[in-house]
């Protein structure tokens, strides 16, 4: 049976937090977060002056690809879901080159709320697409760029599609920016794995069965064996950090994918530890932590969650006010 938008809450608000906790240790090493934040490396939130814990691009283009998909299936304004996400990654876009522009939107206006404004690293490969005007396509790719942007934002995708039309809008999604095969790919693989797992599957069953979609798609063997090697360690006697190394940093999708899937099996009960552990390495941690904590988000739900880190994150309203707007138009 579907899991209700309160899991598509929790997804969002569990990646948000994710990212939160691995931003402010994003190009630091190992070594380095170890000798500043004691053994155990940052275990909590850091909230800025204002007592607030700050997001980055990743749960921004996260909310904006939700934007496109709901103005799609909720509307007539856009002949196709990629094209009304392209549509809404303009906006963003815009909140990040002009202060106070705004381009229409059909629903949901996140637009509305000055927290997105906010410019906090935004990947270079998306603002380059999207300066460019040109909508990349997996037919037509924009450049030949693998880079962890496509993939952090694509869970929201697995839960308005079941998992073969996730798939393969997960892929468009991504490639509206990031043209490589393992840029989309790695996006359509969390499209399907989120969608398994918002209908009830297990997360290993989930990974397992996302793996065996890849082995149909050209272009995969890459992926599949990172998946593979993710599942592999995630059962192993090694240190977690032991593994994340062998699998990455995750500046490209592929090995951001395979941390967060590794971390996701490591801890499938305890978000908390799962999200420590996924951003507490050398990488790009708060993509990392982002996508570890869609994947348990929706997996745990909202009890998951300490009530701590929501009172500070900095988006909690406004996906507890977008996904309101889900329910109703899911009972309507």
């Amino acid at each position: 049976m579907k899991k209700t938008v309160e899991n598509l809450k929790a997804s969002l608000l569990a990646g948000a937090i994710g990212d939160a906790l691995g931003w402010p240790i994003e190009f630091k090493s190992h070594e380095y977060i170890m000798q500043k934040y004691g053994p155990s490396g940052l275990t909590d939130l850091i909230p800025n002056h204002a007592n607030i814990a700050e997001v980055t691009d990743d749960t921004q283009m996260t909310l904006f690809t939700m934007e496109g998909i709901v103005n799609y299936l909720y509307s007539d304004k856009f002949s196709s879901l990629v094209k009304s996400v392209h549509h809404s990654y303009l906006r963003w876009y815009k909140t990040q080159k002009s202060r106070f522009a705004s381009i229409s939107s059909a629903d949901f206006d996140l637009m509305s709320y000055p927290q997105l404004f906010h410019q906090r690293s935004p990947g270079t490969t998306c603002l380059s697409a999207l300066k460019s005007g040109i909508m990349g396509t997996v037919e037509k790719p924009i450049n030949d760029s693998k880079g962890c942007g496509g993939v952090m934002r694509a869970a929201p995708v697995g839960y308005f599609f079941e998992k073969d039309e996730a798939f393969d809008h997960g892929c468009s999604v991504a490639a509206i920016t990031h043209g490589h095969p393992l840029g989309y790919l790695s996006s359509g693989a969390l499209a399907y794995l989120m969608s398994l797992i918002f209908n009830g599957k297990e997360i290993e069953t989930s990974v397992v069965l996302t793996i065996e979609k890849l082995k149909s798609s050209s272009n995969s063997d890459v992926l599949v064996t990172l998946l593979q090697q993710a599942l592999s360690l995630s059962k192993s006697d090694q240190s977690d950090i032991q593994c994340i190394k062998q699998l990455g940093q995750g500046w490209v999708a592929e090995e951001a994918l395979a941390i967060a899937v590794f971390c996701s099996l490591r801890y499938p009960d305890n978000l908390q530890k799962a999200l420590i552990v996924s951003v507490n390495h050398d990488g790009d941690s708060d993509s990392t932590g982002s996508i570890t904590g869609n994947i348990l988000g929706a997996y745990l739900g909202m009890n998951s969650i300490h009530e701590e880190w929501l009172n500070i994150l900095e988006v909690t309203e406004i996906v507890i006010n977008f996904c309101n707007i889900v329910e109703q138009h899911d009972k309507s």
